[in-house]
């Protein structure tokens, strides 16, 4: 009867406990796992048009095989011990309990299940991407299968102090570039140089990653990457630097492709010698691509009006139009001037300086009319 009253307590304690929705810190402490061997793997996916995060259900399994302790450091019921169907009793964890926890996690609405949106592989591919971009909720999006994706409805806890500290960063950031037209010259020139740098850099690392990329692919035929994951959008910024060298993997995903044949490999590094011996010899010289470069820095200056440590952008604009002004109203007042110097000057003649003015122009054309008979007087003759 002991063993009998013992039994029903402790089923009676793991119902209760089970009843009860797991912590919050719990939960956190899944979401935070970061580690490559044992946390799980996030991914970004399109939900009703909406991003979200998602994980896989055997991720969530392998973490908490891999941490039993953690469970029941956030008072959740210990997974250690075997399993009661296999009989084996000394194992470090149980699956039996993991799946429930795991069951009880989804039923606290933490998470819930979504599925493929497609359910067969692209054209050109035998099997499915590892991580789907866009997904459906599921049928039954309150239970846990193993093989299933699920999508978070858990938003981690905020901490106070960063979110001022990032709040008030947003606003010093605005006013400083609200206030840039007024900056000093050397911060106007160093942000120049700054952006450029980056732009350079970025297009810097694409270049190579082709070159590389072409060199291996004519000379062996491999397709190997440097930093592969640098183009890719639906991991962490941090996780685009990493690895720095991989080789793409064929239509199956494990396997390398095929390689390219010889002929074909041929082909290339001809084409690929033609281009530079063309750019050889037709191309600029090392001190004309000096040359064109330092003219190429001036222009932008003077475009930017950031040769002069006087001038700013927006304020060689405003000297411009009062230069535009001045230049204006200089020329308005020489002209005002130059009439008002005519309008003085000029006299109105009087009626018998008219009369003798007509009497002259009259004088005038009768000393034409007799030259021109006379000239024909002349000619008859």
């Amino acid at each position: 009867s002991h063993l009998v009253g013992s039994t029903m307590s402790s089923s009676e304690e793991t119902t209760s406990s089970n009843s009860e929705p797991p912590p919050k810190s719990f939960c956190t402490a899944i979401r935070t796992s970061t580690d490559e061997n044992s946390g799980i793997d996030c991914r970004d996916a399109i939900l009703q048009n909406e991003r979200i995060s998602m994980f896989r259900g055997k991720d969530l399994v392998r973490f908490l095989r891999n941490n039993p302790a953690v469970p029941a450091a956030h008072g959740m019921p210990s997974i250690l011990g075997g399993d009661s169907a296999s009989g084996d009793n000394n194992a470090a964890y149980s699956n039996e309990k993991i799946m429930a926890m795991c069951q009880r996690l989804v039923n606290s609405r933490y998470f819930y299940q979504v599925e493929r949106m497609y359910k067969k592989p692209r054209p050109g591919r035998k099997k499915l991407v590892k991580f789907p971009r866009k997904v459906v909720v599921a049928d039954n999006p309150r239970e846990f299968r193993y093989d299933g994706f699920y999508v978070w409805n858990y938003d981690l806890p905020t901490n106070q102090l960063r979110l001022y500290l990032l709040s008030g960063l947003v606003v010093v950031a605005t006013i400083m570039m609200c206030l840039f037209p007024v900056a000093p010259y050397r911060v106007k020139l160093t942000v120049l140089y700054l952006s450029l740098s980056m732009l350079i850099l970025l297009l810097g690392t694409l270049i190579i990653r082709g070159l590389v990329f072409a060199f291996f692919w004519m000379t062996v035929g491999w397709h190997l990457w440097i930093f592969p994951n640098l183009l890719d959008e639906t991991i962490p910024f941090l996780d685009t630097f990493k690895p720095l060298i991989a080789f793409d993997m064929g239509i199956d995903g494990k396997s390398p492709p095929g390689k390219p044949s010889i002929p074909t490999r041929g082909v290339a590094w001809a084409f690929s010698g033609a281009v530079i011996f063309l750019l050889s010899t037709n191309g600029p010289s090392a001190g004309q691509v000096r040359d064109a470069t330092k003219q190429m820095n001036k222009d932008l200056l003077d475009y930017l009006k950031l040769h002069d440590p006087k001038l700013a952008i927006t304020n060689a604009t405003n000297g411009t139009n009062a230069t535009d002004g001045a230049v204006n109203a200089t020329l308005d007042g020489a002209v005002n001037a130059t009439n008002a110097t005519n309008t003085t000057n000029v006299t109105l003649p009087s009626l018998d300086e008219v009369l003798a003015m007509t009497e002259d122009a009259d004088e005038e054309e009768a000393d034409d009319d007799d030259a021109s008979s006379s000239a024909s007087s002349k000619e008859d003759l």
